[in-house]
């Protein structure tokens, strides 16, 4: 038994009905919270430059994208959606990073050639994720991998690489050593860099993964060969993205089919903006809401400002503003809670916004994993506030009101109120679902 050939058993061999109920449900609200979010997205500046790039470049036309009213190749397709799914980094967070941004597009894109029933759709789902979570070794949710994280990879790019590609062998109903090739095929494909956060590749690193892991599977359903076990071994994924001795391939896979991680639950965000942000910005907006204070009474805010994955200090646009924690505290003081509109060149530079972020001072967090944020009033005032998990973290439960509330918002932006409802009803239903080809001219009309 080898990592790959472990991974393509569980991926194939994977029955729904022996999924935990609570795995099986954050997977559908994780399908749907990224799938307003990326009808949202397919509205902002990059799905304009995805619409021209598809415009330009044609393809057969298998399969669909978000809100754009086009239909491209499926793994074009799987890129488009799985980039507008993380355009405006307000989808989910938990496994490997940015799950459902890399599985979801592998879904829909393979949905038209396919036709998988709900059922089929979810079980892919599952087993993309599980897989991705054991190479990412996220043993308790939210604890970053640290290994590849040091190395400067984001782990959404390469792990999600080799999930999508499980979703897609498991919907494309390849064999064993056809799933152990496409993984291989992934693992030379996978990669998303730190440097790139706060740009507009940060959000290509989730398209990219959905992308290579429908094309390596196309490719290993047709013949295309790769090594038997390309994720283990000295030269492997796992060398290579880890490094030499941070793991062991027994806890890589050990746990696959035994325990799911997605039982753990995937973190809903509040607001589009880095997740390392959220805590400190809740703590924030609490402690002013509490104690009666406004921006003005503000003399200082002390926090930890995080260098990784938070890279933007200065920042000038309104993606490297999604990585600033002091952008995003300043935006709270003055209004509250941060919006899609938010993130703009324009609003990084306001007065009243420049003023604050000089007010945050960098001091270090607990050695314990939690977040202290400090405001100091002009009247010498010290409110101070400790946080272990931010809003939309899965330990408060599903918040289900607010997780509908934040999925018609988003889909607002490009359907209707009576398609709003029957893509609701579908996703949330999957298990009844028969033809989830028949949700994809709703989800991909080209309206407002």
């Amino acid at each position: 038994m080898t990592v790959t050939s472990a991974c393509a058993d569980f991926t194939l061999g994977l029955k729904l009905d022996a999924v935990p109920k609570d795995a099986i449900n954050w997977a559908k609200w994780g399908m749907l919270d990224c799938t307003g979010v990326g009808l949202a997205g397919s509205k902002s500046e990059i799905g304009s430059i995805v619409e021209n790039y598809l415009q330009f470049v044609g393809g057969n036309p298998q399969a669909r994208v978000l809100g754009l009213g086009l239909s491209t190749s499926a793994p074009e397709a799987a890129m488009a959606n799985g980039t507008l799914c993380h355009a405006l980094d307000f989808d989910d967070c938990g496994g490997f990073g940015h799950p459902s941004t890399v599985l979801l597009p592998v879904i829909y894109a393979l949905a038209d050639l396919v036709k998988p029933s709900g059922e089929e759709a979810l079980a892919a789902y599952v087993a993309g994720y599980e897989v991705g979570n054991a190479m990412a070794d996220r043993n308790i949710f939210g604890k970053i991998d640290t290994s590849s994280w040091e190395l400067g990879w984001h782990p959404t790019g390469p792990h999600g690489a080799i999930g999508a590609t499980c979703t897609a062998a498991r919907l494309l109903r390849l064999n064993r050593q056809q799933t152990m090739y496409a993984m291989g095929i992934a693992a030379s494909e996978a990669c998303g860099i730190h440097k790139n956060f706060g740009t507009m590749t940060k959000p290509l690193h989730g398209g990219l993964a959905a992308r290579n892991g429908v094309l390596a599977a196309l490719l290993a359903q047709r013949g295309y060969t790769a090594d038997a076990d390309a994720l283990g071994g000295e030269q492997g994924f796992l060398r290579a993205f880890k490094g030499p001795g941070n793991y062991t391939e027994e806890l890589v896979c050990g746990r696959l089919g035994k325990t799911f991680a997605l039982s753990r639950g995937i973190a809903m965000k509040w607001y589009p903006g880095c997740w390392s942000t959220h805590r400190a910005t809740s703590s924030l907006i609490d402690l002013m809401r509490v104690n009666s204070l406004t921006a003005a009474d503000i003399e200082s805010i002390e926090v930890d400002l995080r260098p990784i994955p938070l890279l933007h200090f200065n920042p000038t646009t309104g993606f490297e503003g999604k990585f600033s924690m002091a952008f995003n505290l300043a935006v709270a003081a003055l209004k509250g809670w941060p919006e899609i509109e938010d993130y703009t060149a324009a609003r990084t530079q306001e007065p009243a916004i420049r003023a604050l972020m000089k007010r945050v001072r960098n001091v270090p967090d607990p050695a314990d994993g939690s977040v202290t944020l400090v405001i100091i009033t002009k009247g010498g005032k010290r409110f101070e506030k400790n946080v272990k998990h931010a809003p939309g973290d899965p330990t408060f439960g599903l918040q289900e009101e607010r997780n509908l509330a934040k999925f018609r918002a988003c889909a607002a932006y490009r359907l209707t109120q009576n398609d709003i409802a029957n893509v609701e009803n579908c996703l949330l239903n999957l298990e009844q679902v028969t033809d989830l080809s028949e949700l994809m001219p709703v989800l991909t009309a080209h309206r407002k």
